[in-house]
């Protein structure tokens, strides 16, 4: 019985993914997470680096999970213009933009860290 529910949990979570790809935001993020991969491979920046700049991508995806559900939620109670649900929509925009701001952080320390910047 256990092992059903593992394997419907995978199965709601894969679909979970299709939906999630065919989000224009969502494939900018696996962009950002080949580009981060890429980076990696060539400019070899720190252990920690590198994982930050591989997590940060990963946890971009899962925030865009939730704001495209969020939204999705938003949409389907009601069409109408609401002050109310632009609000929900944009703290869940601003949840994006925020581990953006990391990534971006991380991402700068890398470039300063390869022009042996010291900080």
């Amino acid at each position: 019985m256990k092992n059903h529910n593992i394997i419907s949990a995978l199965k709601c979570s894969i679909d979970g993914l299709k939906t999630l790809s065919s989000e224009n935001s969502a494939i900018r993020e696996y962009v950002l997470l080949i580009f981060s991969v890429l980076f990696i491979f060539i400019i070899k920046p720190t252990f920690i680096l590198s994982l930050l700049l591989i997590i940060l991508p990963i946890l971009l995806l899962a925030v865009e999970a939730i704001n495209t559900a969020i939204e999705l939620i938003c949409d389907e109670i009601t069409k109408k213009k609401s002050k109310q649900i632009k609000k929900i929509k944009d703290l869940g925009s601003t949840s994006v933009l925020l581990i953006l701001v990391a990534y971006m952080i991380i991402f700068s320390i890398s470039i300063l860290e390869i022009l042996d910047v010291q900080l």
